[in-house]
Protein backbone atom coordinates (compact mmCIF):
# COMPACT_ATOMS: atom_id res chain seq x y z
CA UNK A 1 0.00 0.00 0.00
CA UNK A 2 2.91 2.44 0.93
CA UNK A 3 4.68 1.34 -2.51
CA UNK A 4 1.15 2.09 -4.72
CA UNK A 5 1.17 5.88 -2.98
CA UNK A 6 4.83 6.49 -3.25
CA UNK A 7 5.27 6.12 -7.05
CA UNK A 8 1.72 7.83 -7.25
CA UNK A 9 3.20 10.88 -5.54
CA UNK A 10 6.33 10.42 -7.58
CA UNK A 11 4.11 10.26 -10.62
CA UNK A 12 2.17 13.35 -10.22
CA UNK A 13 5.33 15.17 -9.09
CA UNK A 14 6.82 14.44 -12.35
CA UNK A 15 3.38 15.13 -14.52
CA UNK A 16 2.99 18.53 -12.70
CA UNK A 17 6.75 19.33 -13.35
CA UNK A 18 6.84 18.59 -17.06
CA UNK A 19 3.21 19.90 -17.76
CA UNK A 20 2.79 22.96 -15.61
CA UNK A 21 5.25 24.98 -17.27
CA UNK A 22 3.86 24.20 -20.51
CA UNK A 23 0.26 24.79 -19.79
CA UNK A 24 1.67 28.37 -18.20
CA UNK A 25 3.60 29.48 -21.19
CA UNK A 26 2.44 32.81 -22.27
CA UNK A 27 2.16 34.31 -25.40
CA UNK A 28 0.67 37.24 -26.97
CA UNK A 29 1.77 40.26 -28.48
CA UNK A 30 3.30 43.60 -26.77
CA UNK A 31 4.27 46.93 -27.51
CA UNK A 32 7.87 48.07 -26.70
CA UNK A 33 9.39 51.75 -27.11
CA UNK A 34 12.48 53.63 -26.84
CA UNK A 35 11.56 57.04 -25.84
CA UNK A 36 13.91 59.40 -26.42
CA UNK A 37 16.44 57.28 -28.49
CA UNK A 38 17.22 55.23 -24.89
CA UNK A 39 17.49 51.50 -24.35
CA UNK A 40 14.29 50.27 -22.87
CA UNK A 41 13.60 46.43 -21.77
CA UNK A 42 10.13 44.60 -21.88
CA UNK A 43 10.32 42.25 -19.40
CA UNK A 44 8.32 38.91 -20.93
CA UNK A 45 8.56 35.17 -21.10
CA UNK A 46 9.48 34.83 -24.77
CA UNK A 47 10.36 31.27 -24.93
CA UNK A 48 12.88 32.54 -27.12
CA UNK A 49 10.70 33.05 -30.22
CA UNK A 50 9.97 37.31 -31.11
CA UNK A 51 8.87 38.34 -34.41
CA UNK A 52 8.11 42.06 -35.46
CA UNK A 53 4.72 42.66 -36.54
CA UNK A 54 4.36 46.33 -36.88
CA UNK A 55 6.74 48.84 -36.33
CA UNK A 56 5.41 52.41 -35.09
CA UNK A 57 8.20 54.65 -35.02
CA UNK A 58 10.35 56.73 -37.96
CA UNK A 59 13.52 55.14 -36.23
CA UNK A 60 14.32 51.91 -37.99
CA UNK A 61 13.79 48.63 -36.31
CA UNK A 62 16.74 46.95 -37.34
CA UNK A 63 17.23 43.39 -35.44
CA UNK A 64 20.30 43.04 -33.60
CA UNK A 65 21.19 46.52 -33.92
CA UNK A 66 18.46 48.84 -32.46
CA UNK A 67 15.90 45.45 -31.33
CA UNK A 68 16.45 41.86 -29.70
CA UNK A 69 15.47 39.31 -27.12
CA UNK A 70 16.08 36.85 -24.92
CA UNK A 71 14.11 34.08 -22.61
CA UNK A 72 13.44 36.86 -20.50
CA UNK A 73 12.36 39.71 -22.33
CA UNK A 74 12.35 42.15 -25.61
CA UNK A 75 14.75 45.57 -25.67
CA UNK A 76 14.51 48.25 -27.87
CA UNK A 77 16.90 50.92 -28.17
CA UNK A 78 17.86 54.51 -30.57
CA UNK A 79 14.04 55.19 -30.79
CA UNK A 80 12.71 52.12 -32.23
CA UNK A 81 8.99 51.44 -31.42
CA UNK A 82 7.39 48.55 -32.48
CA UNK A 83 4.66 45.88 -31.62
CA UNK A 84 5.89 42.19 -31.15
CA UNK A 85 4.40 38.73 -31.28
CA UNK A 86 6.15 36.68 -28.86
CA UNK A 87 6.16 33.05 -26.90
CA UNK A 88 4.84 29.44 -28.79
CA UNK A 89 2.77 28.91 -31.08
CA UNK A 90 3.21 32.13 -32.70
CA UNK A 91 4.97 31.99 -36.08
CA UNK A 92 3.25 28.60 -37.69
CA UNK A 93 4.42 26.25 -34.66
CA UNK A 94 0.84 26.14 -32.88
CA UNK A 95 0.15 25.88 -29.57
CA UNK A 96 0.35 22.88 -27.81
CA UNK A 97 -0.61 24.58 -24.25
CA UNK A 98 -3.93 23.43 -25.26
CA UNK A 99 -2.63 19.65 -25.30
CA UNK A 100 -0.90 20.27 -22.11
CA UNK A 101 -3.44 21.23 -20.03
CA UNK A 102 -5.57 18.50 -21.40
CA UNK A 103 -2.84 16.19 -20.59
CA UNK A 104 -2.84 17.73 -17.28
CA UNK A 105 -6.29 17.10 -16.62
CA UNK A 106 -6.06 13.76 -17.55
CA UNK A 107 -3.49 12.96 -15.17
CA UNK A 108 -4.80 14.81 -12.50
CA UNK A 109 -7.60 12.16 -13.35
CA UNK A 110 -5.49 9.22 -13.39
CA UNK A 111 -3.74 10.15 -10.26
CA UNK A 112 -6.91 10.98 -8.37
CA UNK A 113 -8.40 7.42 -9.14
CA UNK A 114 -5.63 5.67 -7.99
CA UNK A 115 -5.22 7.60 -4.56
CA UNK A 116 -9.15 7.04 -4.10
CA UNK A 117 -8.60 3.40 -5.21
CA UNK A 118 -5.85 2.98 -2.51
CA UNK A 119 -7.60 5.08 0.21
CA UNK A 120 -10.55 2.63 -0.53
CA UNK A 121 -8.49 -0.58 -0.04
CA UNK A 122 -7.02 1.08 3.30
CA UNK A 123 -10.03 1.70 4.58
CA UNK A 124 -11.53 -2.04 4.14
CA UNK A 125 -7.84 -2.74 5.61
CA UNK A 126 -8.77 -0.30 9.19
CA UNK A 127 -12.74 -1.81 9.13
CA UNK A 128 -11.17 -5.44 8.91
CA UNK A 129 -9.05 -4.92 11.64
CA UNK A 130 -11.75 -3.10 13.95
CA UNK A 131 -14.02 -5.71 13.31
CA UNK A 132 -11.04 -8.11 14.38
CA UNK A 133 -10.47 -6.32 17.62
CA UNK A 134 -14.32 -6.25 18.14
CA UNK A 135 -14.46 -10.00 17.80
CA UNK A 136 -12.02 -10.24 20.05
CA UNK A 137 -13.05 -7.98 22.67
CA UNK A 138 -16.52 -9.89 22.56
CA UNK A 139 -14.57 -13.48 23.00
CA UNK A 140 -12.95 -11.83 25.90
CA UNK A 141 -16.26 -10.81 27.39
CA UNK A 142 -17.56 -13.79 27.01
CA UNK A 143 -14.59 -15.55 28.26
CA UNK A 144 -13.95 -13.73 31.56
CA UNK A 145 -17.96 -14.06 32.00
CA UNK A 146 -17.44 -17.97 31.82
CA UNK A 147 -14.90 -18.03 34.33
CA UNK A 148 -16.50 -16.08 36.63
CA UNK A 149 -19.62 -18.76 36.51
CA UNK A 150 -16.98 -21.81 36.68
CA UNK A 151 -18.25 -22.86 33.38
CA UNK A 152 -16.94 -25.10 30.76
CA UNK A 153 -14.18 -23.33 28.68
CA UNK A 154 -15.90 -23.73 24.61
CA UNK A 155 -16.16 -20.48 23.14
CA UNK A 156 -18.06 -22.52 20.22
CA UNK A 157 -20.96 -22.28 22.77
CA UNK A 158 -20.83 -19.09 21.09
CA UNK A 159 -20.97 -19.25 17.53
CA UNK A 160 -23.52 -17.50 16.52
CA UNK A 161 -21.78 -14.36 17.92
CA UNK A 162 -19.44 -14.45 15.51
CA UNK A 163 -19.01 -15.18 11.89
CA UNK A 164 -16.48 -17.59 10.87
CA UNK A 165 -14.32 -15.43 8.91
CA UNK A 166 -13.57 -13.71 12.77
CA UNK A 167 -13.77 -17.50 14.18
CA UNK A 168 -10.18 -17.39 15.21
CA UNK A 169 -10.37 -13.64 16.63
CA UNK A 170 -13.50 -14.65 19.07
CA UNK A 171 -11.77 -17.83 19.81
CA UNK A 172 -8.28 -16.13 20.83
CA UNK A 173 -9.91 -13.22 22.75
CA UNK A 174 -11.96 -15.91 24.68
CA UNK A 175 -9.26 -18.10 25.40
CA UNK A 176 -6.94 -15.01 26.74
CA UNK A 177 -10.27 -13.92 28.93
CA UNK A 178 -11.06 -17.12 29.81
CA UNK A 179 -7.41 -18.07 31.64
CA UNK A 180 -5.70 -15.04 31.88
CA UNK A 181 -7.97 -11.58 31.33
CA UNK A 182 -4.88 -9.99 29.14
CA UNK A 183 -6.28 -8.18 26.76
CA UNK A 184 -3.88 -7.52 23.41
CA UNK A 185 -5.61 -5.16 22.04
Amino acid sequence: MLSLRRTTAIVMVLTLAILCPLATAQQGSMNCASNDGRYKYCRVDTQNYVRLVRQNSGSPCVYGRTWGYDYRGIWVDRGCRATFDYGRGRGGGGSNTGAAVAAGILGAIIVGSAIASADKDNSNHDDTAELRRQYYRDGYRHGARDWDNDRTSDYRFYNDRYPSAFERDFAEGYNDGYNNRQSRY
